[in-house]
């Protein structure tokens, strides 16, 4: 095959080092091959094209150089739902159903039908999942929230509570101010069951167990730093919350003074509380558990660790409890992307 003389084969191999697209870089080395006398044949053979393909390439370069060899731009299929539309779209799914819809929760079909009643699209089922993956939609399960829950108020706190912190530092000037969540949660025998994965159209069995011995983890999360002060105990009361102080006080080091935000459960308003010089204490809102980036902590360890199992006795759950805390509690960057707090992060 003829090959005009833009390039010599060296200079074709130094452009080719350079291109970082499979497909241009392909038709580069066939006119490499091409320069080096090798038929079409055998130039397809090694690159696994037709010798058609070969011929084209290079009739391409004869005619205008490399340049020639550079896809065209292509538009694609429009796409069935216009862009513009997109907010309207996500305005209504992130609204309840409405009761002409019928149901609690919409699902692939009833999304499939609003679009086609309300948008005027006609979509199938797999191009409406699509659809929902390309504006960042999912299906995911939704926290609980209790009916009493105040989201008004839940906003308001997140407005004063930097401010709070703020009050906090000025009354300890020379010292370093941390923000610190905690929570406590439950662990025993009554256990949970997690996701697995199984094969499609299966209804896979995981170990539910349904005793009743348990026990008590109490966690503290600096949302600056990803340290961890954490506790086991057998019972939960105030008592015990004055153990955890004790040892989270004792924990922090010397010019550091703790915030410690809490939820304002009775063993946490107790008169019989006792705070260290060390820390001072914030409320969160009643029924706020999604305030507490602390339950995002007690979910992962659950579906990553407590889920599935049977536990023998209380001495089982304590060491399947210690060895999870240590596993997930030391990695202070993975304690920092689970336990994510925005509303407080730019004082933590």
């Amino acid at each position: 095959m003829f090959v005009a003389d833009y390039h010599t084969p060296q200079q074709l191999q130094d452009l080719a080092r350079d291109i970082p697209q499979k497909r241009l870089w392909r038709r580069v080395q066939a006119l490499i091959l091409a320069k080096q006398g090798r038929t079409a044949a055998d130039i397809a053979q090694a690159l696994g094209c037709s010798p058609r393909a070969v011929k084209s390439w290079v009739a391409q370069y004869n005619r205008g150089d490399i340049a020639a060899l550079h896809e065209r731009p292509r538009s694609g299929r429009p796409p069935r739902l216009d862009p513009r539309e997109y907010p309207r779209l996500k305005q209504r799914l992130d609204a309840p159903p409405r009761p002409e819809d019928g149901v609690c929760t919409l699902r692939g079909l009833d999304i499939r039908r609003i679009l086609e009643q309300e948008f005027g699209v006609r979509m199938g089922l797999q191009t409406v999942y699509d659809l929902l993956h390309r504006i960042d939609y999912a299906s995911l399960m939704p926290r609980p929230r209790h009916e009493e829950a105040n989201p008004e108020v839940q906003a308001f706190f997140k407005e004063i509570v930097v401010e709070q912190i703020d009050a906090i530092a000025a009354a300890h000037p020379d010292q370093e101010i941390r923000t610190y969540f905690e929570d406590e949660a439950r662990f025993g025998q009554k256990g949970t069951i997690t996701r697995v994965w199984a094969r499609k159209g299966s209804r896979p069995r995981a170990v539910r167990q349904l005793r009743y011995t348990s026990l008590y983890v109490l966690v503290a999360v600096c949302m600056g730093t990803g340290m961890t002060s954490a506790l086991i105990m057998p019972n939960l009361n105030a008592g015990v919350l004055n153990l955890f102080l004790g040892q989270m006080s004792r924990e922090l080091p010397a010019g550091v003074h703790a915030v410690l935000i809490w939820d304002g459960a009775g063993y946490h308003t107790s008169q019989d509380l006792v705070v260290p010089s060390n820390i001072s204490l914030i409320l969160l809102p009643p029924y706020s558990p999604e305030l507490n980036p602390v339950e995002n902590l007690w979910h992962y360890i659950r579906s990553h660790h407590w889920s599935n199992r049977a536990y023998q006795d209380y001495g089982a759950l304590e060491s399947a409890a210690a060895e999870s805390l240590c596993t997930v509690c030391l990695d202070r960057g993975k304690v920092e992307s689970i336990c994510n707090a925005e509303y407080v992060r730019k004082r933590a």
